[in-house]
């Protein structure tokens, strides 16, 4: 579940990544989406994609943008309404150097994915979950960027059993220009396969400060995740719950659960929860098919959503 473009907490480790390949790299993907929402009376296909380019410039730094592009109609007028995608032809995702500074120090400032939290933003990132956590949606909601991303500088220190990351940012809601948030991510692995996360982020208004717990297992063609969070003017609990078996390279099972709740207008008195079921269909190394079903319940309300979305992304 976690970003490997740049997790701010592994940045150490992913700088010396780029050494590795070529000076300069251009990858992506297309993302085609099915979504049959009978509630709301939708029954569509969708298409979105995205290019990213990344170049080793010297010794030590690298440097990476996404490139988030959008669907629209005839004449040019976007179609964000209906694919969720950005409301203009292209946006930034991420804008970001990095550099090795000194030994196991490294350096960070741009626009990134936000570090906190157990799921991906992009979802060649996913475990064959096409909609997000609920976790993941009280984090988009505080983040005022395009996506749940956000802007600053940060520093990631390599201290053998954890590597600590500190940011100072753009208040990631962007209540003021003069305001700042932020934020500080331990990132551990006690024992082989299990990633531990602690995060926290600062902000100004809105959902005001954000602590978030998560943990993924991996072992063999099992990974679980496990994820706790609050947010102190919004949220009293949430939680998210994952698990992901490949039955073989090919084929794999996803379920996953999540829930918020909290007394406030947001989110009301009684618990709101996602549930969903899926499966995988790994076609070939570069192109996988998700097959979901999942169900919204409102606790305050008798209100419920089910969807049944179809997914094929196509990595290049």
């Amino acid at each position: 579940m976690k970003k490997n473009v740049i997790a701010l907490a592994v940045a150490a480790a992913m700088v010396p990544a780029f050494a590795t390949a070529a000076d300069s790299k251009v990858s992506g993907f297309a993302d085609v989406l099915y979504t049959n929402n009978s509630d709301a009376n939708i029954s569509v296909f969708t298409a979105n994609a995205e290019v990213d380019y990344a170049a080793k410039l010297s010794d030590i730094v690298s440097v990476r943008v996404d490139t988030d592009l959008a669907l629209a109609k005839n004449g040019g007028t976007n179609y964000a309404g209906v694919t969720g995608g950005p409301a203009d032809s292209a946006v930034i995702e991420q804008a970001y150097f990095a550099a090795n500074v000194a030994e196991g120090v490294t350096l960070i400032g741009g626009v990134f994915n936000n570090p906190i939290g157990m799921q991906a933003q992009d979802v060649i990132d996913r475990h064959a979950i096409t909609a997000s956590t609920m976790t993941y949606d009280v984090l988009d909601g505080q983040t005022a960027l395009y996506g749940n991303n956000i802007a600053g500088v940060a520093v990631a220190g390599d201290l053998g059993p954890v590597t600590v990351t500190g940011a100072v940012l753009n208040d990631i809601g962007l209540a003021a220009l003069d305001k700042h948030s932020v934020a500080l991510v331990v990132n551990a692995t006690p024992v082989a396969g299990l990633d531990v996360e602690l995060g926290y982020v600062t902000q100004e208004a809105s959902a005001g400060n954000v602590t978030d717990l998560n943990a993924t297992y991996k072992n063999a063609g099992l990974t679980l995740g496990l994820e706790y969070m609050t947010a102190e003017n919004i949220l009293d609990t949430g939680i998210a719950v994952m698990a992901n078996y490949m039955f073989t390279p090919a084929v794999g099972a996803t379920v996953q659960y999540s829930s918020t709740d909290g007394d406030t207008a947001v989110y009301g008195n009684d618990a709101d929860t996602r549930t969903s079921v899926a499966g995988v269909w790994n076609v070939a190394d570069n192109l996988s098919t998700y097959l979901e079903y999942t169900t919204d319940d409102k606790g305050d309300s008798t209100s419920s959503t089910d969807m049944v979305n179809l997914r094929f992304v196509a990595k290049f």
